[in-house]
């Protein structure tokens, strides 16, 4: 079965399927891509610059937690160096950060105070990277991009730092800022499972939620979307960026497709179990066609993802992204409308066969 790339369906049969695709997703709601939107850079050190939410007992879950953020820190810095991602008093509350530890860029958190710190999980410098910790009651989790890279036995409650505004970017007892972007800051009094982080790193989140304290998106500044713990930016250095926008993406080359003359998609695999460490290669292209094309990781004869972007802008505004893959390896597929400034990151977990990905609601930037 073949689904179209336009709008108008050619056949009778694929009509009926088409328009039944489209009063399933038209009530769907708007998403876009990660990183969402605008997201926040900081100059690092020496710059001080960060933002400040004031504080409010809601920002200390102590029974539950989640933090998760979007983040691309470059900071490399000989001998250990910690950068904060976002804190409520580390030596008090909560810490979540970089830092470098025999030479790697790892995730630390601390949920209560000084003394709980834990190590685990590999942060590429440079590399837009989902972080996560959670806390359930009994077990501290760190995760990479969706997957478990860490667990740590943790007892319950956590503590709190009750006068301390929360921090993004720094800490009120440890101001050192990363050298990079961070975007969509999520925290959370429930401890998300893996399911739940892996279903919607990769989408965003604009209305309240169960158990959600606060999202820091900064498409409008640094305000909370859907808490109301609005922050302020602090010191210099911090700005807002989004990703630059062209007419087209020319043409397909061996390491990224050209689809739709908009889309340009690239992937990148990894063997190596461990959580966050950098991918062996980037796949290379073995077929290409004007909206749908072919990737290999091993050898030339060995195709393991096809890829197509579907111009759905007549049946739900979006533009559509389906790929099928024959793969048990990790990889990273990154589907960037250039014309847009609008990238959507998608990810496939070792182990099982990799899904089919179908979503329909992928690019809310026709036409």
């Amino acid at each position: 079965m073949r689904a179209v790339h336009g709008a108008h369906a050619s056949g009778r049969f694929l009509a009926i399927l088409l328009l039944g695709v489209a009063l399933a997703v038209l009530a769907a709601p708007a998403a876009q891509a990660q990183p969402f939107g605008v997201w926040a850079t900081f100059a690092g050190q020496p710059t001080i610059g960060y933002i400040n939410v004031p504080n409010d007992a809601a920002l200390n879950p102590t029974g539950a937690f989640t933090i998760e953020a979007w983040v691309s820190i470059s900071n490399s810095v000989t001998g250990e160096d910690c950068r904060s991602i976002a804190g409520k008093n580390y030596t008090a509350a909560w810490w979540i950060g970089q830092c470098t530890v025999s030479g790697q860029p790892v995730l630390r958190s601390y949920l209560k105070g000084s003394g709980s710190a834990k190590n685990g999980g590999i942060i590429p410098r440079g590399i837009w990277t989902h972080v996560a910790v959670t806390f359930d009651g009994t077990m501290r989790r760190h995760y990479i991009n969706g997957e478990l890279a860490a667990s740590f036995a943790e007892t319950g409650p956590l503590t709190t730092s009750p006068t301390d505004p929360m921090q993004i970017g720094s800490d009120v007892q440890w101001m050192h800022t990363p050298t990079g972007a961070i975007d969509e800051v999520r925290l959370w009094n429930v401890a998300r499972s893996i399911t739940d982080l892996r279903n919607n790193l990769n989408v965003r989140i604009t209305t309240p939620k169960p158990g959600l304290v606060g999202v820091w998106s900064f498409d409008g500044g640094p305000s909370d979307i859907v808490g109301g713990h609005g922050g302020s930016i602090a010191g210099s250095g911090v700005s807002f960026f989004t990703f630059p926008a062209i007419l087209n993406c020319g043409s397909s080359t061996v390491g990224a497709l050209c689809l739709n003359t908009r889309f340009s998609v690239t992937t990148k695999w990894r063997t190596n179990p461990t959580p966050g460490t950098p991918t062996d290669g980037n796949g290379s292209v073995v077929v290409a066609g004007p909206s749908s094309g072919i990737f290999w990781f091993f050898s030339s004869d060995n195709w393991e993802v096809m890829v197509k972007v579907l111009n759905a802008c007549g049946l739900n505004n979006r533009y559509w992204v389906f790929s099928a893959a024959t793969t048990n390896v990790f990889y990273r597929m990154e589907v960037f409308d250039v014309r847009a400034g609008v990238n959507k990151i998608y990810f496939n977990y070792p182990g099982p066969p990799a899904p089919a990905v179908t979503d329909v609601d992928a690019f809310a930037t026709c036409p």
